[in-house]
């Protein structure tokens, strides 16, 4: 019997020490939920203080850091607003996440808290220059929002980058502050100015070479995308560079199939793979659609004063006819209309008509560069999603096409500086 005390001791012990457990990990538990929570509560909490200098172009103004509104800028793409009504604002468009003034020297500071690293986009608004005109916003400007302290340094319109972060830096300046791709953006802003004296030859040979060295910008860029998008271990630094895209191509498909692979339950993921797929395929079917020689589409659109243009009335009272899309925050776009304006004039007396239509979607952005560049041809708009960039798929700008206006055969695609100027030449002369 006395052989048995000791055994029945510890079998009675084992519930006991099972309780034990259950009550320790049930402890755990609580602490784990604790510290989670206490952690989730935290990141709602944490701070950023973002401070600029956007000196060389501005004096006045208010630095906005914004995201789109859940189906904002739609409503402006309607008809102007009846007499007497205001029409809407800007920043009626938008979800102000932090807003401060600019200060005389042209600097800011501007504070906030935010959850997780995020794409944001940001404006100056109520800008005006030395001669007291009205500055339109930059559009395009994104960056990464995280915790901690930026610095941000605007050298010229869309040309810019923030310090101190990250994300920022494993998004944007890995590839953006790189020599090389420095040395082609200094390379482009070299020959992109005229020079005093040149001749006409002189003058296209120096475009052309600026036209190359924009085109390597992007094509580093895009490299530079495509390199974090697939290597990088992180996936929130990936899914960021894709949001944070204004340039498409196969790079984002690829990524986003990564993505899937290392993460394949997120629903961002899932729907935006299979949306890129299927964007895939319609691009495929899109450049056949639109290919040389192929027939141009009709539309019809509104002038700024509301008056109905139909893009074959237009060809109708003409020999050539330029569809051009463009956008107020689109540089290139901008950089172009001076030398359109020149060919306008020198061909318009023999049968070459220019037709624009704009995607702004903020019909204010659309009338200040419109006031601003004082566009002499038929200029129609406006939205990403009117029936004319639907028609033509157009998913970035500049976009154009010149046309036969007495078959409406496309002769040529997306034609810049003096290349728009020898095609008229050889067509018109």
């Amino acid at each position: 019997m006395r052989n048995r005390i000791p055994r029945l001791g510890f079998l009675g012990a084992v519930p006991r020490l099972a309780r034990l457990l259950l009550a320790a990990c049930t402890l755990f538990a609580t602490l784990a939920a604790a510290a989670q929570a206490a952690s989730a509560e935290n990141a709602t909490e944490q701070e950023f203080v973002l401070e600029g200098d956007l000196s060389a172009l501005y004096a006045n103004g208010d630095f906005v850091i914004w995201n789109p509104k859940a189906g904002g800028g739609r409503g402006m793409t309607a008809a102007r607003p009846a007499t007497g009504a205001a029409a809407p604002s800007i920043e009626d468009t938008l979800d102000i996440v932090a807003k401060a003034p600019l200060r005389p020297d042209g600097t800011f500071r501007v504070t906030g808290t935010v959850e997780v690293p995020r794409r944001v986009y940001f404006y100056v608004l109520n800008a005006t220059n030395e001669a007291g005109m009205r500055m339109a916003p930059v559009k395009g400007n994104a960056f990464i929002l995280e915790p901690g302290e930026l610095r941000l340094t605007m050298q010229r319109r869309g040309r810019f980058h923030i310090e101190g972060g990250h994300y920022n830096d494993a998004v944007y300046n890995t590839w953006r502050r790189s020599a090389e791709y420095m040395a082609a953006q200094e390379e482009y802003e070299r020959l992109v100015g005229a020079v005093e004296g040149e001749t006409e030859e002189e003058r296209r040979k120096r475009v052309d070479l600026a036209q190359a060295a924009s085109r390597r910008t992007l094509d580093l860029e895009t490299e530079g995308r495509s390199r974090v998008v697939t290597t990088h271990a992180d996936p929130l630094v990936r899914r960021l560079v894709i949001e944070s895209a204004w340039l498409g191509g196969p790079w984002i498909l690829e990524g986003l199939r990564g993505l899937a692979e290392m993460t394949p339950d997120d629903p961002w993921v899932v729907e935006r793979l299979a949306s890129a797929e299927e964007g895939a395929a319609k691009r495929a079917k899109e450049r056949k659609r639109f290919a040389i020689g192929a027939e141009i589409r009709d539309f019809v659109a509104d002038t700024l004063d509301g008056d109905s243009v139909q893009l074959a009335d237009v060809r109708a009272q003409n020999k050539l006819v330029l569809v051009e899309f463009w956008a107020s925050w689109c540089g290139p776009c901008r950089v172009e209309i001076p030398h359109m304006k020149q060919a306008y004039s020198r061909f318009k007396s023999k049968g070459f008509e220019i037709v624009s239509f704009t995607i702004d979607n903020d019909r204010d952005d659309w009338v200040i560069a419109s006031e601003e560049e004082q566009l002499p041809w038929f200029n129609l708009g406006m939205g990403e999603e009117a029936d004319a960039p639907t028609a033509y798929n157009v998913t970035g700008v500049p976009k154009n096409y010149l046309v036969d206006a007495t078959t409406g055969d496309i002769l040529a695609r997306d034609l810049r500086g003096h290349h728009l100027d020898e095609k008229l030449e050889e067509l018109l002369n």
